[in-house]
């Protein structure tokens, strides 16, 4: 997938189908209308693209130094390829894009640059303080084709990335899963740790996330990891240690089953499959050690593996 960081000076060359919004996520919501936009694009014959934000809006209107998101920059370039997007198009979110008029911009980025079909959500807005609705891109008609994608629900909630932050936040892993239709990732280098787990039979390999994503509950899931291309089952600790000596700092540290290779600085990708259990203090390492071992056996027969 090619990107494309485009400012006013830059043109494209052909007309394109365009999926407009932020899409963090890329919930089923979003998928649909990037589904909707690619099918366009190849029945006209035509280049499919996503056209989106940077930095996050978030990030420049309340002023962040940085915002946690469910599919960063390089998770959704990964996640869009897949998707079968053929370009992703960056609009640099700056002082005079959240102050340009609506009309501007679709003057200016919509018209000005060729796009012959714009696919959005229901609920999208852009323009200055978001005074620009689908209704407006409507009214261009005879400049571009429109569709727009109905709202999104699962038992009756709408499907956004609040509500899965949200559940993100609740451990609810389920309620994630469903919405994003897929389990939600994390990506990252695993760097050395304190090495407690070696000590006591369940050596972990220590994240470093590569990017500002969303951190899920603290606590222990069962989690699906790959690392070279190679899938593996585990358990994944995120919290504070406070067994052994509490930890200001947030870790991620995975118990990789059936794995004894030396996998630091190598990438590494965690699926969360299930929310097993909170992060807590034991009285003692032998307490703790117990525990450990009743999460593995439960993560085993979870993935349906044969006991060892």
């Amino acid at each position: 997938m090619e990107v494309i960081h485009l400012n006013l000076s830059k043109k494209l060359d052909q007309p394109i189908a365009v999926a407009l919004g932020y899409f963090d996520g890329l919930h089923l919501g979003h998928q649909a209308v990037i589904k909707e936009v690619v099918d366009y694009a190849k029945a006209h014959q035509m280049r499919s693209a996503v056209m989106t934000f940077s930095p996050s809006p978030n990030i420049f209107l309340k002023k962040l130094d940085s915002d946690r998101l469910l599919t960063p920059y390089q998770e959704k370039v990964s996640r869009l390829t897949e998707l079968g997007v053929d370009e992703l198009i960056i609009l640099p979110f700056n002082e005079a894009l959240a102050n340009m008029r609506a009309i501007d911009f679709i003057e200016r980025y919509l018209i000005q640059y060729g796009v012959a079909h714009v696919s959005t959500g229901f609920d999208f807005r852009f323009g200055r303080m978001g005074e620009g609705e689908v209704e407006l891109l409507g009214g261009y008609s005879d400049r571009f084709s429109l569709n727009v994608t109905p709202k999104y629900e699962l038992e009756q909630e709408k499907i956004g990335a609040t509500e899965i932050k949200r559940y993100l936040a609740d451990g609810n892993i389920k309620k994630v899963t469903q919405m994003l239709g897929r389990p939600y990732r994390i990506h990252g280098m695993v760097v050395s740790g304190q090495q407690r787990g070696r000590q006591i039979g369940f050596p972990t390999a220590n994240l470093q996330l590569s990017e500002d994503y969303v951190i899920p509950k603290k606590g222990v899931y069962a989690v699906e990891v790959e690392i070279e291309g190679q899938r593996y089952v585990g358990m994944c600790n995120i919290g504070h240690n406070p067994t052994f000596n509490f930890n200001d700092q947030v870790s991620i540290e995975t118990y990789i089953l059936d794995f004894s290779e030396d996998i630091y600085g190598k990438e590494m990708t965690l699926d969360f499959c299930e929310y097993l259990r909170e992060e807590k203090r034991f009285g003692s390492i032998a307490e703790l050690m117990k525990q450990l071992e009743a999460d593995h056996q439960y993560v085993r027969s979870y993935f349906k593996l044969n006991l060892n």
